[in-house]
C-alpha cells in the first residue's frame, strides 16, 4: 500500500471517530458555542477558512458573520460563494449540506475606521455577536510601516471597539504570532508566554500612520525596528501592547502560532490554501517542480512548524476557557503559544524528509531534476542563484522571446529570491517559545474535547507531518494526479540523466565565455592604455 493510500484510509477512520465525538454531547466546548453568533475577521485567509469550517462542522453555533473586503465587480455574496468553493469545505458540505446558510458576509475592511462597516450592520453585530475571532492581518514581510500599522494595529483597535459595543460578548480571541517577540537579542533564547515590552506606544504609532507620509514614517520607525526583522513582526508586538492597553474589561485572550503549515488531520490531512504559496510552502512547490535549486537556510536550525488545524483548535478552545475564567472573576489576558518547541525538527531533516517522500509525491508537472543546495551565507547564495537560477532563466526566456512568447522564468526567480531573503531571518535562527498556558489548556479538556479540539503539539509526529505537508502541497497547490506517480518518477529519472549531461556542458560554456571575455577585455585595455 502506498503512503498516500494509507494516509487517506486513516483519515476516513479519524473522521468517523470525530463524528462520533461530535454527536456524543459530552463536549463542554461545544456547549459554549451552542447558538453562538461568531464574528470572524480574516475569514478568507488560510487560518480563517479552516477556522470557519471547524466551527460549523463541530458545533451548533447559530451564525458566523464574516468580514469581507469589497472588491470591484463582486458583491459580498459572490465573494462568500467563491470562498466556500475551497476544498476545505468539502467534508462539512457532505455532513451539513446547508451549512452555507449560517455564514453571513459583512462588507468592510479591517484597515478602515469601524472596520469599514456601515452603521446598520454595526448595530446588528452589536446586538447579536457573542464571540469575536480576529485573524485578519497583513502578513507581508515587506509591507510599508503605514500599511502594516493601519491594518494590524489600528484594525485590532477597531475590533476591540466592536467588542465593547457588543451587548452579549462572551469571548474575544486575537490571533498574533509566536514571532512577535522573536527579536535579535533573543535568538537561541527563551520567549515567554506573556506580554513583552513594546518598542513604542501603539496609539502614537497609529497617529503617525494616519498623519505622516509613507516614506517618512518608514525612516522614523527604522531606529526602533533594529531588533525586529520586518514590519509584520514589529507591528504584531505593538498590537499585543494595544490589546493590553485597550482591552479594558473585555473577556479576551491572545493566540500566538508559530509557522503555520497544512492540516495534520482536519478536515483532511494536508489541506492547505493555495494562498500559502507565498509563504514557506512556496519553497516546497519550487523544489517539487524542479524550479528552486538553492535557498538561504541553515541545515542545523530548529524549525517551528505548526499545523493549521492544531492552531484553530487552540483558537476555539481558548475562547471557551477565556469565558470560563472571566465568569470566575479572572480578568487577566492569557497568551497561548502554539509551538513545536518541545519536539523541534531541524531544517536539514525537513529537506531529507521532503526528498524521501518523492517516491509517492513526485509531480508529473516537474520542469527539471529536483535538487536543492542550501547555504546560510548570503554571498554563496547570490553566486548559486545566478548559477542555478538567473542565468538559466535568461537563456530560457531568451528562447521564448525568439518564438514570440513572453519571458516568465526570470520573474519567477526574482519572486523566489525575495521569498528566500525575507524568510532568511527565520531559516537561519531559532527561539525557544514557552507554551505552558497552551499545555495547561489542553490538559483541562475532557477526553471528548481532547479528541475534538486537539491543540497538543506533542501529539504531532513531525516526521509524519512533513510528509502530510508535502502531500497537501502537491494535492492542493500543484494539483498532482497521483495516478501518474509512476510516470512522474520515470520523468525524474530521465531528467536527472539529462541534468548530469547538460550541467557540465553548461559550466564549461560559462567558463569558456568568461575566459574569452577576459581575453577580449585585456586586448582592449592593451590597445587603449599606454
Amino acid at each position: 500500500m502506498s503512503k498516500v493510500k494509507e494516509l487517506e484510509d486513516k483519515a476516513l477512520e479519524k473522521r468517523k471517530a470525530l463524528n462520533e465525538a461530535i454527536l456524543s454531547g459530552d463536549s463542554q466546548v461545544q456547549k459554549f458555542y451552542d447558538d453562538a453568533v461568531v464574528f470572524v475577521t480574516g475569514g478568507s485567509g488560510f487560518i480563517g477558512k479552516q477556522l470557519i469550517e471547524k466551527l460549523i462542522r463541530s458545533t451548533n453555533l447559530k451564525k458566523i458573520y464574516m468580514l469581507v473586503r469589497p472588491k470591484k465587480g463582486k458583491s459580498v455574496e459572490d465573494r462568500i460563494k467563491h470562498i466556500l468553493e475551497n476544498p476545505v469545505f468539502e467534508v462539512v458540505r457532505e455532513e451539513k449540506p446547508s451549512f452555507e446558510d449560517k455564514i453571513v458576509g459583512i462588507e468592510g475592511d479591517v484597515c478602515e475606521i469601524n472596520l469599514g462597516i456601515d452603521e446598520k450592520s454595526w448595530d446588528r453585530l452589536a446586538d447579536e455577536v457573542t464571540v469575536i475571532m480576529h485573524a485578519a492581518a497583513t502578513i507581508s514581510f515587506v509591507e510599508p510601516m503605514k500599511v502594516a500599522t493601519l491594518t494590524n494595529i489600528r484594525g485590532t483597535r477597531e475590533v476591540l471597539k466592536l467588542g465593547k459595543a457588543c451587548r452579549n460578548i462572551k469571548s474575544i480571541v486575537h490571533v498574533s504570532t509566536a514571532y512577535a517577540n522573536a527579536t535579535k537579542n533573543r535568538i537561541k533564547d527563551e520567549v515567554i508566554e506573556d506580554f513583552c515590552d513594546s518598542p513604542m506606544n501603539p496609539d502614537t504609532l497609529i497617529q503617525l500612520a494616519e498623519s505622516v507620509q509613507e516614506a517618512t514614517l518608514d525612516e522614523m520607525i527604522a531606529p526602533l525596528m533594529k531588533q525586529w526583522p520586518n514590519s509584520y513582526t514589529f507591528t504584531k508586538t505593538v498590537t499585543e501592547e494595544l490589546v493590553r492597553r485597550h482591552a479594558g474589561r473585555l473577556p479576551i485572550c491572545i493566540v500566538r502560532p508559530a509557522i503555520v503549515i497544512s492540516a495534520f488531520e482536519e478536515p483532511s490531512p494536508g489541506w492547505i490554501d493555495p494562498q500559502s504559496i507565498m509563504g514557506t510552502s512556496g519553497f516546497l512547490v519550487g523544489i517539487s517542480l524542479g524550479v528552486t535549486h538553492t535557498m538561504l537556510a541553515s541545515k542545523d536550525v530548529k524549525m517551528d512548524f505548526v499545523p493549521v488545524d492544531i492552531v484553530n483548535n487552540a483558537i476555539i478552545v481558548s475562547a471557551w476557557e477565556t469565558n470560563e475564567k472571566f465568569n470566575r472573576g479572572d480578568k487577566k489576558i492569557t497568551i497561548y503559544t502554539v509551538t513545536g518547541t518541545r519536539d523541534p525538527i531541524i531544517w536539514g531533516n525537513v529537506y531529507d524528509l521532503v526528498y524521501s517522500g518523492r517516491t509517492d509525491l513526485m509531480p508529473s508537472q516537474a520542469l527539471w531534476y529536483a535538487f536543492l543546495i542550501e547555504t546560510e551565507y548570503k554571498s554563496i547564495y547570490v553566486f548559486l542563484s545566478w548559477l542555478l537560477h538567473y542565468i538559466p532563466a535568461l537563456i530560457f526566456d531568451g528562447c521564448r522571446m525568439l518564438v514570440g512568447k513572453k519571458p516568465r522564468l526570470f520573474k519567477i526567480y526574482k519572486l523566489s529570491d525575495t521569498l528566500s531573503s525575507v524568510f532568511r531571518y527565520f531559516t537561519i535562527n531559532y527561539w525557544i517559545f514557552h507554551d505552558s498556558n497552551t499545555v495547561s489548556l489542553y490538559n483541562k479538556l475532557s477526553n471528548t474535547d481532547k479528541l475534538l479540539y486537539n491543540c497538543n503539539m506533542s501529539s504531532v509526529d513531525m516526521k509524519k507531518m512533513i510528509f502530510i505537508w508535502c502531500y497537501g502541497v502537491t494535492k492542493y497547490i500543484i494539483k498532482v494526479d497521483f495516478s501518474k506517480t509512476e510516470y512522474a518518477l520515470k520523468k525524474q529519472f530521465w531528467l536527472r540523466i539529462v541534468h548530469y549531461i547538460v550541467f557540465p556542458m553548461y559550466i564549461y560554456s560559462l567558463l569558456k565565455i568568461t575566459h574569452v571575455s577576459f581575453n577580449l577585455l585585456y586586448k582592449l585595455l592593451s590597445t587603449f592604455l599606454p
